[in-house]
């Protein structure tokens, strides 16, 4: 029976189709489910009434349900239906057929080049599928949760910029994948797996220099009440307190955030001055009139700290690396299996023996290996919400920090809309968060 429906284009199709369905399916449910328990709190929640306006309250809830909605909406008809579609009418082998067409030359009918041909006219696609989401998103939501909004020059610039870099590199990593099927051929798999490595020690060693200048510029800590807090912390786990950095951020409107990153001598502990209370400013006039009283008092920022200290201690860093190891060997394993197998390609529309590079790793990756994706995605937020409650029970169970950690009112503040999760949902974040529906601490 396994080898009927291996072997069966027609039954592949119709699997792929079904997993692309019910994955989804699974997704809106969730998001109904936090649509209704969100319509039915209609008050601050007492956990954190005495922080939060009911006008801010009432802004929030509303932008979330608008939100879900639209990501419903989105689901359906962008990724569902059109997934459909694309998959059952062959709309992959005629968009390669069209950039064969492009190859103009005789030496661009190399595969490389017809394959770059492919991917941009895939991400043309893409974009302009994406359009009139993106339209409604920035023109209607963003009416409900007003920031800061930057230039029109410098907003251009900045979209022409990412655009520019995002050409480059997509053709490189393109070019890279198909050279290295072409050479590797059985063996690309553990080919992956060693660029993947090598990838991920390289940026590991490049982040803790990369982090000043692409989210902002250090600047020293102002507060010596909060210095002399800090040393402190540090000096009981011998964490060098040079390596805990604060940094001014390039965009103020950006979440507060607070994050440890690195190992050995390239740890670093990053704290946004969005977090600190008025950004960690002595001189007040600096600051936007909205930017004055924001931020966390001493005490919860240290507890913020010390919670990433906590990461430090228990050593989150190694284990979610290792974990991610795995990951990429069970995944290149499934790969190596499913990649050269000729019905999965026919199965989307390709003739028998053409079975196009890049497009395989879009059909496997994208499609047929939906079902584990989904379960290492379920296993590793387990992980990392676990990794959460440890480096929290060692700044307050363990002792290492007596103060009051960031209440309720922190935990919202700065995001867009307020949360009511539930049980289901609240398993498939890596990050506890406040439940207003329990008014609870998840």
């Amino acid at each position: 029976m396994s080898a009927y429906f291996w072997d069966k284009p027609d039954i592949i199709l119709f699997i792929m189709i079904a997993v692309l369905v019910v994955d989804n399916l699974w997704a809106v449910y969730l998001l109904i489910r936090e649509i209704i328990a969100v319509h039915e709190v209609e008050k601050v929640p007492s956990v954190i009434s005495a922080h939060l306006p009911q006008e801010l309250f009432n802004k929030m809830r509303t932008y979330m349900i608008h939100k879900s909605w639209f990501s419903i909406v989105n689901i359906l008809l962008i990724v569902v239906f059109s997934g459909i579609m694309e998959l059952y009418f062959g709309f992959y082998p005629w968009l390669w057929k069209v950039a064969t067409k492009c190859s103009l030359s005789k030496w661009m009918q190399h595969e490389a080049c017809v394959s770059i041909f492919f991917v941009l006219l895939l991400s043309i696609y893409m974009t302009l599928k994406a359009c009139p989401g993106m339209l409604y998103s920035k023109m209607c939501l963003s009416d409900l949760h007003k920031r800061g909004t930057q230039s029109w020059t410098r907003r251009i610039g900045c979209e022409i910029l990412e655009t520019i870099l995002a050409i480059i590199i997509m053709s490189l990593i393109v070019v890279s994948i198909v050279f290295m099927v072409l050479w590797l051929e059985e063996y690309t798999a553990v080919g992956l797996y060693v660029q993947s490595l090598l990838l991920t020690v390289l940026l590991i060693l490049l982040v803790p220099f990369l982090i000043d200048p692409i989210l902002g510029r250090r600047v020293p800590l102002e507060n010596l009440t909060l210095l002399s807090e800090l040393e402190h912390l540090t000096n009981v786990v011998d964490f060098p307190m040079h390596q805990v950095h604060i940094l001014r951020v390039n965009d103020p409107n950006a979440s507060s955030n607070a994050f440890f990153y690195g190992c050995c001598c390239l740890k670093r502990i990053v704290i946004f001055d969005t977090l600190l209370l008025n950004r960690g400013r002595k001189d007040l006039s600096s600051l936007e009139p909205e930017e004055v009283g924001k931020g966390l008092r001493d005490s919860q920022v240290a507890a913020v700290v010390a919670h990433e200290l906590g990461h430090w201690v228990n050593g989150h860093f190694y284990k979610a690396f290792f974990m991610f190891q795995l990951h990429m060997i069970l995944m290149l394993c499934l790969f190596h299996v499913l990649f050269s197998h000729g019905p999965i390609y026919q199965a989307v529309g390709f003739e028998e023996g053409l079975q196009p590079i890049i497009v395989g790793f879009l059909i496997i990756f994208g499609f047929v290996m939906t079902p584990y994706m989904t379960l290492s995605n379920f296993c590793m937020l387990s992980a990392t919400r676990h990794f959460e409650y440890q480096g929290g029970q060692l700044c307050l169970g363990d002792g290492l920090f007596q103060g009051s950690a960031p209440g309720p009112a922190e935990a919202v503040r700065g995001q867009s809309g307020v949360s009511h999760h539930g049980s289901l949902l609240l398993q498939l974040e890596s990050h506890t968060s406040v439940d207003v529906g329990s008014g609870s601490i998840d």
